[in-house]
C-alpha cells in the first residue's frame, strides 16, 4: 500500500532579509509621457498605503500613480501591485518584478506618470515602469535586517560564562541585563541557531537552566 503523500516542510526563516534603510527618486521620460519613481521604506502594508496616499495627493494632477510593495519576513513576504488605470499587468506588475529581483522586503515603489500624448502599448508601458522602479530602487540605500528570536534566561552568577558560551558559540548576543539575586538575561539567537539551544543549554548547565522562549 503507498505511503500517503506528505508535502515538504517549509523552509527554514532566513537569518536576515534585505531592507530599503533611505528612500530613492528617479525621473524618466518615455515618449514625451514623464515617469516620476518613488522608493521608499516602509514597515507595514498600513505604512505602504499611507505613503500611496500622501504621493497620490502631492501629485494630484498625474493620469496613473501606480505601485508595488513587498512586505515581512520570507517565506514569503506579503506583496501587492496596483496598476491605477494603466492596462493590466503593465505598471503594477513590472514594478513588482523590480523589488523581487532585488530580493528586498519592507519596500514600497510608486511610479507617478504624467501622460505626453502619445501611446506606449502594453510593451512599451512595462518597459518604462519597470525601467523608472530600478531607477529609483537603485538610487534607494539598502541594510541587512537580522532576524531571529529572544529568549530569556534565569541562572546563577556561577554559570554566566558557561552560558555566554554556549550564546555566542549559536550566533547570539545577550539584548538585555539584570543582576540581583540571580541573573537574568534576554539573548537574541538568529533563527539558524535556534534549533536545539533550550537542549544545548540544559546540557551545558546540568539542567539547571531552561531558557523561556518569547513571543516573535
Amino acid at each position: 500500500m503507498p505511503l500517503p503523500h506528505r508535502p515538504p516542510p517549509p523552509p527554514p526563516p532566513p537569518d536576515s532579509v534585505r531592507v530599503l534603510a533611505g528612500p530613492g527618486r528617479a525621473d524618466l521620460t518615455e515618449q514625451r509621457s514623464r515617469f516620476l519613481a518613488f522608493a521608499l521604506a516602509v514597515p507595514d502594508q498600513d505604512a505602504a498605503r499611507s505613503a500611496i496616499a500622501a504621493l497620490r495627493r502631492e501629485y494630484h494632477d498625474a493620469r496613473h500613480v501606480c505601485s508595488a510593495w513587498r512586505v515581512g519576513a520570507p517565506p514569503p513576504p506579503r506583496e501587492h501591485r496596483h496598476d491605477d488605470g494603466e492596462p493590466s499587468g503593465t505598471a503594477g506588475e513590472p514594478i513588482l518584478a523590480v523589488l523581487r529581483k532585488a530580493d528586498v522586503t519592507n519596500a514600497l515603489v510608486v511610479v507617478v506618470r504624467y501622460f505626453g500624448g502619445v501611446k506606449l502599448g502594453t510593451g512599451g508601458l512595462a518597459r518604462a515602469y519597470g525601467e523608472a522602479a530600478a531607477l529609483a530602487l537603485a538610487d534607494a540605500k539598502s541594510a541587512d535586517l537580522p532576524l531571529g528570536r529572544v529568549y530569556t534566561l534565569e541562572f546563577p552568577y556561577a554559570l554566566r560564562h558557561a552560558v555566554a558560551t554556549i550564546v555566542e558559540g549559536r550566533g547570539g548576543r545577550p539584548c538585555a541585563e539584570a543582576y540581583g539575586v540571580a541573573v537574568v538575561w534576554d539573548v537574541w539567537l538568529p533563527h539558524s541557531g535556534c534549533p536545539g539551544f533550550s537542549e544545548a543549554v540544559a546540557q551545558g548547565t546540568g539542567g539547571l537552566v531552561v531558557p523561556r522562549p518569547r513571543e516573535p
